[in-house]
């Protein structure tokens, strides 16, 4: 996550303007895929995500924070990073609270 605070934004796959890809796991969660790095979210865009039209988005680390961030939490929406084919990667506990705190001491 210090890749992204360094760097100011994280990476998902979208289908179109604010249509991010959100995986519907087999436990019934639902999860927000993330990647600190383009090229990583290139390799994890499957043939599936293509055929949808998806690609990688980056997202700006303010933006996320602000409104993503409790978007997703208000659905119940988890976020998952270095999400693989199977939709399966860490999630990741109190992600707000880490990226608010590493986004302060880069922007300060």
């Amino acid at each position: 996550m210090r890749y992204c605070a360094d760097f100011e934004n994280v990476w998902g796959l979208s289908s179109g303007a604010d249509n991010w890809i959100i995986y519907n796991k087999a436990n019934g969660d639902e999860v927000f895929p993330l990647w600190p790095h383009l090229d990583l979210a290139k390799t994890c865009c499957y043939d599936e995500h293509l055929e949808m039209g998806a690609t990688p988005q980056s997202i700006s680390l303010e933006v996320f924070i602000a409104e993503c961030i409790p978007d997703m939490n208000s659905h119940g929406v988890k976020f998952v990073i270095f999400s693989n084919s199977e939709g399966e990667g860490v999630i990741v506990d109190g992600l707000k609270a880490e990226l608010e705190y590493k986004a302060r001491a880069v922007w300060e």
